[in-house]
Order: C-alpha cells, then sequence, then structure tokens
C-alpha cells in the first residue's frame, strides 16, 4: 500500500515532455473558448452582437485563426523557458568541464523541469564528480609515485658516485657494504616498477580474462615454500591449515595475491613468532587466510591500507612501496571475491580473502 501511494505520489509530481505538452495544448483550448464565451455573453448582454453572431463564417475563422496564433505563442514560451535556457545551461557547462573544470555543476532546476531533462542534470553532475575524483587521484598518484622512485634512484646514484670517487680507500667490506646496498635498492626499483605495471594492467580491466580451472591449495603450499627463506631467516613458525578447494580465476593473478599477504606477515612479524595460513570451503565459498602475530593495526589504519602507497609505519617503507595490498585487493574484486582485515593494536592482523567457489 505504501509503495503503490508512493509510486501515486512521483506520477503526479513528475511531468515528462509528452505531458507538459498536453497540459499546454489543455490550458490554451479551455484560455480560448472561455474567452469567447465571455466575450459573447458581455456582448449579447450589452446588446454589442446578435445572437447569431458566432455563426457567421469570417467570425469563425477569426476565433481560428487567433485560437492557433495562441497555441503557437504559448508553445514558443513553453520552449523558451523548458527547454532552450535548460540547453544554454547545459552548453555553458560542458564547455567549463572540456576545459578542466571538474567543479562545475548543473541545477536541478525543480520538478517542473521536464523528466528528461533533470535525468541528463543528474547524470552530468555525477559525471563531473567522479572526473574530479579521477583527477585528485591521479596527481596524488603522480607524486606518490614520483616520491617512490627518486628515493631509490638517489640512493644508488649516492653509492655508486662514492664507490667510484672513493674506491681505492674503502676497505673490501665497506665495499661489499656499498654493493648490498645498490643490489637491494636496485631490487626494489625493480618490484616497484613491475608492481606499477601490474596494477595499471588490472585497473584497466573489467573482465577477468584467462581463466583457468586449477588446484588453489596446491598454488598456496607452492607460495608458502616459495617464501621459504624469508620466514627461515626470521625463524618464524608457519602454522598451514590446508584444505583441498580448487578454483576458476586467473592463477598468475592469484599467485600474487598470496605472495603479497605472505610478505606482509613476513615483515611485520617478529622473529621467532607464529604465523598462521590457510585455506577451507565456507559457505558456497573458499575462504584463505593468513595471520601474524605483528604490531597490528589501529582502526584509523584499517581504512587505509588498501589506498596505492599507503605505508602506516614508516620504520618498513624501505621493504615495501606500498602497493602491493592495493593490488591484492582489485585482484580479488575481479574474481567476484572480497578481502577482509581483522586487526587491532598488539594482537597481530588476520587477511582473509573470499572467493566464489566452483559450482558442482
Amino acid at each position: 500500500m505504501i509503495k503503490a501511494a508512493k509510486k501515486i505520489k512521483q506520477a503526479l509530481v513528475t511531468f515528462n515532455l509528452s505531458v507538459l505538452l498536453v497540459c499546454n495544448l489543455i490550458f490554451i483550448t479551455a484560455m480560448q473558448i472561455g474567452l469567447v464565451l465571455l466575450v459573447g455573453t458581455v456582448g449579447t448582454w450589452m446588446g454589442w452582437m446578435e445572437s447569431g453572431f458566432y455563426s457567421q463564417p469570417y467570425v469563425i475563422v477569426v476565433i481560428a485563426f487567433g485560437f492557433f496564433i495562441l497555441i503557437g505563442v504559448s508553445v514558443v514560451v513553453m520552449i523558451q523557458f523548458m527547454f532552450v535556457r535548460p540547453l544554454r545551461q547545459m552548453c555553458r557547462a560542458m564547455q567549463q568541464l572540456a576545459q578542466g573544470d571538474f567543479s562545475v555543476r548543473m541545477r536541478a532546476g525543480g520538478r517542473w523541469r521536464p523528466l528528461e531533462l533533470r535525468q541528463f542534470t543528474a547524470a552530468f553532475n555525477t559525471a563531473a564528480q567522479e572526473l574530479g575524483n579521477t583527477e585528485i587521484l591521479r596527481k596524488d598518484f603522480i607524486n606518490d609515485f614520483s616520491h617512490e622512485f627518486k628515493t631509490p634512484i638517489t640512493s644508488l646514484g649516492g653509492f655508486a658516485d662514492l664507490l667510484l670517487e672513493c674506491g681505492e680507500e674503502l676497505t673490501a667490506e665497506e665495499r661489499r657494504e656499498y654493493l648490498s646496498i645498490i643490489s637491494s635498492e636496485s631490487h626494489r626499483l625493480a618490484a616497484l616498477a613491475f608492481n606499477v605495471l601490474l596494477l595499471s594492467r588490472i585497473e584497466s580491466q573489467t573482465i577477468l580474462t584467462g581463466q583457468t580451472e586449477f588446484d588453489l591449495t596446491e598454488q598456496l603450499r607452492q607460495c608458502v615454500l616459495m617464501t621459504q627463506q624469508k620466514w627461515a631467516d626470521r625463524q618464524l613458525q608457519v602454522e598451514p591449515h590446508l584444505s583441498e578447494c580448487r578454483c576458476r580465476g586467473s592463477e598468475e593473478l592469484l599467485r600474487q595475491v598470496w605472495l603479497h599477504l605472505l610478505d606482509n606477515a613476513f615483515k611485520f612479524s617478529p622473529p621467532g613468532a607464529p604465523l598462521e595460513v590457510g585455506i577451507r570451503p565456507e559457505g558456497g565459498r573458499i575462504a584463505v587466510w593468513v595471520q601474524d602475530a605483528g604490531p597490528g593495526m589501529s582502526q584509523e589504519v584499517q581504512l587505509r591500507i588498501f589506498e596505492q602507497f599507503y605505508q602506516a609505519d614508516p620504520s618498513h617503507a624501505t621493504a615495501g612501496n606500498g602497493l602491493g595490498l592495493a593490488m591484492v585487493k582489485k585482484i580479488v574484486a575481479l574474481h567476484g571475491g572480497q578481502i577482509q582485515v581483522d586487526s587491532a593494536p598488539g594482537q597481530g592482523s588476520r587477511f582473509t580473502v573470499l572467493l566464489p567457489a566452483m559450482e558442482a
């Protein structure tokens, strides 16, 4: 009943183009008939007109001519106020938008403006807002990207110049240390370039291509083995909980998801700490989780960890570039899944990826 009342109310206050034209014709016709009747009644009562005055041919022609003139004038006025003025406003707004002014907005004009123009206005304002947000993100990305690239390049150049200028005066241990830094920074730069290219590729995708059916449990097991050196160096106690699950998706992209989540867990876990990795079917979905015993995150940090180049802990900035979790979220979304984070300061972090299970 409430829904029906809302629909009736909406129908009464919403006027599209055809309804406005019909209302205009009805109004002009009623006005013309009322005016003729009024003039005829007054003229006959005052004795100015004979009783058969309206039946004369020339009077009928004059009345019809006046009727069509009124209709034409009313249509022109309606078009001017209902269409021409809003179209001029639209043209000015679109010119501003084309010149890069994404703050421009169009006025809705109230419910007496035709429905089609109000829909266009709403769509235009939404597009302008999205373009403005995209421009802000683009500028932030360029600034962050430039900063992230500048740091390792400056480090590479500085230590290379030091080796060239003072190479003979340095001890073998110092040269090895500087070469180790150069190697580390070059690897970091290569990883940053790879991550930026991968992120650019997946952000331009709206449809997941290259899907295959594969053993997701085996892939996760292989990723743990691939990173064995990292967790062995920190003496982490990896605790696997692996149930057999198969998945359909991009094997290459999902491998990047597990490697980034594992790398984050290794990076923030204290030496000798336990680290849990698991996979299991869960209510029509596949749940994959990585849980560490690191410092944890506040609620404010959790709201931003999936932003590009965001790093909550500056002390680990040299070990990453802030792109990993942004890529993880995009890849998971492309697979129709979602990623959840459960963390609190001093209690570690648990990242859970939920993927659609294969149909039987």
